[in-house]
């Protein structure tokens, strides 16, 4: 009895509303909380489902008025609802619950909403999730918004046994023994059998929900710190699939664990995936990125030739490359982009002749010159300047801040020969860009580098408030942008973009010559 009040003192002389169903749970709860001297408004909800459903407001009420207890009861056809809605006659009814508790604590005055849910209750949560496959057991939580549920820890045994020394009667549900219900089931046909052979379950079930909780906290900010230009084939699954569910929730999208673990293992990988979500939502994983959303596809940046026009695809449609002329839907279908998403792809055509096709990257006919790959030829620059730090017996490493189309300053690592060790080649840019453009903050400048910066170099970008950065080779030793750690994780107040593996074979072969010369 004092374990039940107990966990309840830190309400005293707190206004809140409590969720009274005129069960045994919420009755003792009214009589606990009154006794710790709480000030309570109740709040009864008629889902309308049984004939006896008005007996229990009317008992409800009766109860209220002989303990001065302010009460709003309210009747709602969930039935009606749920049909409506096409939910199931639980989801609807706990929605509608929690939107009428809602509703009531405002117009109580009261900060914060109590249910009784107990120990048992977070176990047939626990067990049900694991029967559902769900991504996480995280059963149900102690706080959620204004809703607290000081009771999670405490049996129905308990309860029982504090309402009996009260003397105090409660309303017995008739529809809480249709095991047609599965929450019914799982209470009083599949419960019963587990504890018969592990007497502790009901413990050990809500130990692991709070237990899976603690994890999902942390696994959770791990996933909300992931940029979204990580690289997404080094991180842990247990974190992707957390990305993988907050962003899928972040869309409004209904999902269940299987979609989770095949999203999270196809960010790993580089090709693509497509799913359809239940209500035919389409979610895509290409080249470690998710579409959880209808993508923007890109529109010329270009002026384009007075003949031609901007639409979308039609039959027919042909564009010429180097490897040949091919069909549209072809290079559509070659670029993974979903079905749904095909025709609303823009294109530049002269009648049937496709001149440029908005992907991303877009793809260029011969009759326009096709296009480089992204950042070719600023990494080129990089490597011109790498290659002069080889000659002149330096890790070769070179950087190039761009501005726009404009290459505005180059470097290369001047380490040995200044004996400096803090001379890297992002450092000696970022100085020479800044000078060149007269500020110290290049937000909207693009840093171009041979190899994957250090940690060094990465605070450096930050304060610079550089706004992308495009690399070359993995740096294995010492990266800080995942080839060790991803410092970009973390929150330093700036993020930017990051591109990863630019020529890469061509920079890191260039190391390896360098390393090769002097291993004796």
């Amino acid at each position: 009895m004092e374990s039940l009040e107990t966990s309840l003192a830190p309400y005293r002389d707190r206004r809140l509303l409590l969720g009274l169903s005129g069960g045994a749970d919420s009755v003792a709860m009214l009589r606990a909380l009154l006794r710790v001297g709480a000030v309570v408004a109740a709040a009864h909800l008629d889902h309308g489902l049984r004939a006896s459903s008005a007996d229990d407001a009317r008992w409800v009420t009766e109860l209220c008025a002989s303990l001065n207890v302010p009460c709003e009861v309210r009747r709602v056809d969930v039935r009606a609802v749920a049909e409506k809605r096409r939910e199931s006659l639980e989801v609807a009814a706990r929605r509608v619950r929690y939107d009428f508790l809602a509703r009531s604590a405002k117009a109580a005055g009261a900060d914060v909403v109590l249910t009784a849910h107990h120990r048992g209750d977070q176990a047939e949560t626990v067990l049900h999730e694991v029967l559902r496959g769900e991504h996480a057991t995280l059963g149900i939580s102690r706080r959620a918004g204004r809703v607290e549920r000081p009771w999670l820890h405490v049996s129905r045994a308990e309860i029982r046994a504090y309402l009996a020394a009260l003397g105090q009667p409660w309303r017995e549900d008739d529809s809480n023994r249709d095991v047609t219900f599965t929450r019914n089931w799982l209470r009083h046909e599949i419960l019963p059998s587990l504890t018969e052979r592990f007497p502790n379950v009901e413990v050990a079930l809500a130990r692991r929900a709070d237990w899976d909780a603690e994890d999902e906290r942390v696994l959770s900010d791990l996933a909300a710190a992931l940029p979204e230009d990580a690289d997404f084939s080094r991180e842990p699954l247990g974190v992707l699939r957390r990305f993988v569910a907050s962003r899928l929730r972040a869309s409004r999208l209904t999902f269940h664990a299987a979609h989770v673990d095949r999203l999270a293992h196809a960010l790993q990988g580089k090709g693509t995936t497509h799913l359809t979500l239940p209500g035919r939502r389409d979610v895509t994983v290409t080249n470690g990125r998710l579409h959880a959303a209808p993508r923007t596809w890109p529109m010329p940046a270009f002026d384009p030739p007075p003949e031609a026009v901007l639409r979308h695809r039609r039959p027919g449609d042909r564009i010429r490359l180097p490897g040949g002329t091919r069909k549209v839907s072809d290079v559509l279908t070659d670029a993974k982009v979903p079905r749904g998403e095909r025709d609303v792809v823009w294109l530049l055509a002269v009648e049937s002749d496709v001149l440029w096709l908005g992907l991303d990257p877009p793809v260029t006919s011969v009759a326009l010159g096709a296009s480089p790959r992204p950042w070719d030829g600023e990494m080129s620059e990089a490597l011109r300047a790498a290659r002069e730090a080889f000659e002149a017996g330096e890790v070769p490493i070179g950087a190039v801040v761009v501005r726009g189309e404009i290459i505005v300053a180059s470097a290369a690592n001047t380490s040995r020969r200044s004996g400096d060790m803090t001379r890297h080649a992002e450092l000696e840019v970022l100085r020479e860009a800044s000078h060149v453009l007269g500020t110290p903050y290049l937000t909207d400048c693009t840093l171009v580098v041979t190899l994957e910066p250090c940690p060094m170099c990465f605070g450096a970008i930050v304060e610079a408030r550089v706004g992308r950065v495009v690399y070359g080779a993995d740096n294995v030793k010492m990266g800080a942008l995942g080839g060790v750690r991803d410092l970009s994780r973390a929150n330093f107040g700036h993020r930017f973009e990051v591109v990863r593996g630019v020529r890469a074979r061509e920079c890191g072969r260039l190391l390896e010559a360098f390393f090769e010369q002097r291993r004796p």
